[in-house]
This record gives C-alpha cells, sequence and structure tokens, in this order.
C-alpha cells in the first residue's frame, strides 16, 4: 500500500504515514528529496520529526553558508596540516552563537548594521572579545563567499570592533622552573603537559604543532615545523636544553613506542580537548600553591619577549611574514631599553 497524507489526518505537517496489514510506519520528507523513517511509534515519530526539522539548514541562509565553509574550506585546511585542528574547534563552537544571531537570515540580507549590534549591543555587551572572534570568523565566511560569486559586499568589512585590552602577562623563568618542578612531583599528565609548554616556549610554537610533533620532524640539525597561515617552514636549531625536554617527553611511559612527542599513556597524541583538561587540572594546583595563572598560550609570548630581548629577529622563530604581527600579538616587554643616541 502506498503511504499517503489522510485529509482528515491530524498528523503535522511533513509527517507522513505507510499503513500495512500488519504494522503502521511514519516518515517524513527532507529537503534533496531525501525520505527518512521516523519509526512505527507516532509519538517517537512526532519527536523525531521536530528534531530533524529543528537541525535542517535551510538552503541560501547564513547558517547554511557558515557549514559550506567549515566543510569545504577549513576541513580540508586542517587536514592538509595548513591549520591547527584548535583553530576548526573554535570555529565550530564560534558557529553557534553565529548561527543563533544570523543563520535564519538569507546570506544577501546581512547588513553593517546588523553586525554592529552584535558585536555591541547583543553578544558583545556581556563577551565583547568573544563577540569580536566571532564577527572576524564571519568575515572570513563572507569573504570566502565573495571569491565564490556568492555575494558582493561583505558587510563586516570596516565595523567597528569592540575595544581589547592586549594580554601582558609574561611568565618568568623562575616561574617557568617552579612550574615544571610541580609537574614533575605530580607526575604523569601534569608531567606531560609541562614539557609541551617548555617544548613550545623554546621552539616558539603554538599547541597546535606541539601537539602534533612527531619524530618525523627531528633529525640531528633540530626540529622542523611546516608553514602555517602563509609563513614559513622553520627548522629549530638543537641546545642542551631543547634536546634534553624532547627526549624527556619521548621517554614519558606508553604501552608503544610513541611516534608522537608529547603522547598518552597509550602512545596517541592527545585531543585538543584532552590535553586542555589536564592543562586546567595542573594550572589548579599551580594556583593553589600561590602561582599566578597563565595560558598555554603565554608560552608563545614568552618565547618571543626573550628572542627581541636577545635582539634576535622573533619571526625567525615563530614563522610569521611579518615582524609587526609578531611584535603586536606576543611582544610582552613591559619595559622599553634603550641607548641614548648619543
Amino acid at each position: 500500500m502506498v503511504g499517503r497524507r489522510k485529509v482528515a489526518s491530524r498528523l503535522p505537517p511533513r509527517l507522513y504515514v505507510t499503513k500495512g496489514k500488519r504494522v503502521t510506519s511514519y516518515w517524513t520528507i527532507l529537503p534533496g528529496n531525501k525520505w527518512v523513517g521516523l519509526g512505527r511509534d507516532l509519538i517517537a515519530a512526532k519527536k523525531k520529526l521536530f528534531e530533524l526539522i529543528e537541525n535542517v539548514v535551510p538552503a541560501g541562509t547564513v547558517a547554511e553558508l557558515i557549514d559550506n565553509y567549515l566543510r569545504d574550506e577549513l576541513r580540508p585546511l586542517v587536514a592538509q596540516g595548513k591549520r591547527a585542528y584548535r583553530t576548526l574547534s573554535d570555529r565550530v563552537e564560534q558557529a553557534v552563537n553565529l548561527k543563533a544571531a544570523f543563520g535564519k537570515m538569507s546570506i544577501q540580507d546581512v547588513t553593517p548594521n546588523h553586525v554592529w549590534k552584535y558585536l555591541h549591543k547583543y553578544r558583545g555587551r556581556a563577551a565583547p572579545v568573544r563577540a569580536n572572534r566571532e564577527i572576524t570568523f564571519l568575515k572570513a565566511v563572507y569573504s570566502w563567499a565573495r571569491d565564490q560569486g556568492l555575494i558582493r559586499d561583505n558587510p563586516c568589512t570596516g565595523v567597528k570592533m569592540n575595544e581589547e585590552v592586549p594580554r601582558d602577562r609574561l611568565v618568568s623563568d623562575d616561574e617557568l622552573t617552579a612550574f615544571i618542578k610541580l609537574a614533575r612531583e605530580d607526575g604523569d599528565i601534569s608531567t606531560r603537559a609541562a614539557l609541551a609548554f617548555q617544548i613550545a616556549f623554546l621552539t616558539g610554537k603554538g599547541q597546535g604543532q606541539i601537539l602534533r610533533l612527531s619524530r618525523s620532524q627531528i633529525s640531528d640539525e633540530g626540529i622542523e615545523f611546516a608553514k602555517r597561515k602563509g609563513g614559513a617552514r622553520v627548522l629549530v636549531t638543537w641546545s642542551n636544553e631543547l634536546r634534553a625536554t624532547i627526549d624527556e617527553s619521548l621517554a614519558m611511559p606508553s604501552r608503544i613506542s610513541p611516534n608522537f612527542v608529547v603522547h598518552t599513556k597509550t602512545g596517541s597524541p592527545y585531543s585538543s580537548d584532552g590535553f586542555k583538561k589536564g592543562w586546567q587540572a595542573l594550572m589548579r594546583k599551580w594556583v593553589a600553591q600561590g602561582g599566578e595563572r597563565f595560558t598555554f598560550h603565554d608560552s608563545r609570548a614568552k618565547a618571543t619577549t626573550d628572542v627581541i630581548e636577545q635582539g634576535r629577529r622573533e619571526s625567525e622563530l615563530t614563522g610569521h611574514k611579518l615582524e609587526s604581527t609578531v611584535a603586536k600579538i606576543y611582544d610582552r616587554r613591559h619595559i622599553r631599553v634603550s641607548a641614548p643616541v648619543r
């Protein structure tokens, strides 16, 4: 018997029924002419239908555009090693709030005024920095759409962002020594997390690159890091401290010979979320013993600041194309020291 909608049926829209000799089945049709079975229980079928409709992204909307960007642009870049997995994770999280605000709008209907209100009246009022990051992501999505010929103008361009106070936390050498000592006393994940921080500091690299650092990148000359975000490939040559830290991390207990420098007990690399939990647990112990909180990202700021104070070009270590980019974000010197002109 062919299922069809009864005129007098009390079924909700888009819920269809097929009545056989022994069983009754419910189903629906999603965009793209996709038929989806909803089971044989009416109440359960209604619930499934509502969940499906809630998650359906209408064509031509901002929500669809964001999903397409993540799928067709960002995920391939992550797979190629050109973007960090952490970047993808952050963008997926940011997409939730952007979809809540703009998701149902047509991509052509979003105006600079909508973006300004998001930044300064709604999302930005409670979380101004997060609002800035989210709109920066939306701007990238619209730039991609413009390149695809879907739109002519980017509504995020030229909209004033919320003011941000630059982060100025600089981890001292004494703090780093005490932090590593505490981690070794605590053992296992704390030690692994602290060693990862020290490697990030010594090499000037971000968390994503350190968590994916493998034996294949290690040679007699040093550690080679692939270029990221249009930067340059970097070979960080050996120092006694870097060599010792790498060896200690590789020697951490593992069921198998680990391929990754920072690894779990099973020998596999840490996921971003898994490492974050271990890092936060160690940081709580550090603060409980009187230490001042800092982030993993502060390792790069310490590396950059130390290199600048040594009179070296910071971009040679970080791989950035522009010195100004590194200085703006990572230079944490509180006082500039200079000899007189004469």
